[in-house]
């Protein structure tokens, strides 16, 4: 095993524990005026497809987030992983669409609903640095869908959400770890555009 996987491997229970005392801490998950700041940044308006993810364990809550988006008209999709593929692929969401846990008990939506390209995507973290690099779970789903759709020439914004506690100065990184745009906390907008 290579050093920074032993690196990250190590970090990551660490950073677990971390976020699992910030979440118990936690007053406020979703900052309206700091999410506006994004929807700014980003100019929102020409924005159709949303991917984001149903929060689990001590992750920030995705609930006001994911609602807000559907508030404002936007086609709101999570990420499914199919069997045999190292990718993630992306099924809109309708507020009665029922859930089964997939790969890593992560829910998925269950629905026939045709798979999207989203223009901008809401990430969890485990932890995330000031150059806009993400530490995940060690799966590598989203860094790998990413570079597929770079390679594609597809345009997206990608947007990691986490609770500004969450944030480190470095992280170890490897070469394919994917570089965000933007972190949206609770408490403030972190741009690496």
């Amino acid at each position: 095993m290579n050093i920074l996987v032993s690196q990250k491997q190590d970090l990551r229970k660490i950073l677990t524990q971390k976020r699992e005392k910030i979440k118990q801490n936690a007053e406020v998950e979703f900052n309206q005026s700091v999410f506006d700041q994004l929807r700014e940044c980003i100019d929102f308006e020409k924005i159709n497809d949303v991917a984001s993810f149903i929060s689990i364990r001590s992750e920030i809550s995705t609930y006001q987030l994911n609602n807000k988006i559907i508030k404002l008209g936007k086609n709101l999709s999570f990420p499914v992983i199919v069997k045999n593929s190292d990718q993630l692929t992306f099924k809109i969401v309708n507020s009665n669409d029922s859930f089964k846990l997939g790969k890593f008990n992560i829910p998925e939506p269950i629905n026939d609903n045709q798979d999207i390209i989203p223009q901008l995507f809401f990430v969890p973290c485990l932890a995330f640095d000031l150059k806009g690099f993400r530490l995940g779970y060690g799966g590598g789903f989203y860094d790998r869908t990413f570079a597929k759709f770079k390679k594609l020439n597809l345009k997206f914004y990608s947007v990691g959400f986490a609770f500004d506690d969450q944030k480190q100065n470095t992280l170890p990184r490897e070469i394919f770890d994917y570089k965000l745009d933007f972190v949206l906390t609770e408490k403030q907008l972190y741009k690496f555009l």
